[in-house]
């Protein structure tokens, strides 16, 4: 089902490629913030700094959410349809996006530590965190929609006796 712009997609593909917008814009914003501060000699010696969320398992699930993001673009705007799978193509991209989103929470809630260094996440990693929860949201309502059964209820349906 090739689209040729996004006004005329339901409302559901329209949020959720907007969110895969969010998280990429949101992963070059300062994610966490490392601050320090010590005296030496007599004089007090302090500095901080921020990073984004190019760095390690974060990565790694931004990764995740961006190529699942794809998979859907490809979906909606391609003029093919993708490669038939044993499951669908939803399903891998709800799997996919819980993955990265899990990934992103982790490295959110583990972040570096020494002592007398103060770390904190910040308004970046927020918005990250959000838009990464509420895209695997919509990936499952975007599944439900499409009236797809999992793939161990395929076979199974009622019986009748």
């Amino acid at each position: 089902m090739a689209q040729s712009d996004v006004r005329e997609l339901p409302r559901i593909d329209q949020a959720f490629l907007a969110l895969g917008l969010l998280i990429l814009v949101a992963t070059f914003l300062p994610w966490y913030r490392a601050s320090y501060s010590t005296e030496f000699l007599g004089h007090r010696i302090s500095g901080s700094g921020s990073t984004h969320a190019w760095h390690g398992l974060a990565a790694v699930g931004v990764l995740f959410m961006l190529i699942a993001t794809a998979v859907v673009a490809a979906q909606l705007f391609a003029a093919t349809a993708l490669p038939e799978l044993k499951v669908s193509w939803n399903i891998v991209v709800v799997a996919v996006h819980a993955l990265g989103a899990v990934f992103i929470v982790i490295r959110s809630l583990d972040l570096p530590s020494a002592d007398g260094f103060s770390v904190s996440l910040r308004w970046g990693g927020w918005i990250l965190i959000l838009a990464a929860i509420a895209q695997v949201v919509v990936a499952g309502l975007r599944f439900r929609a499409s009236g797809e059964s999992m793939p161990w209820a395929a076979g199974a349906g009622p019986t009748s006796d």
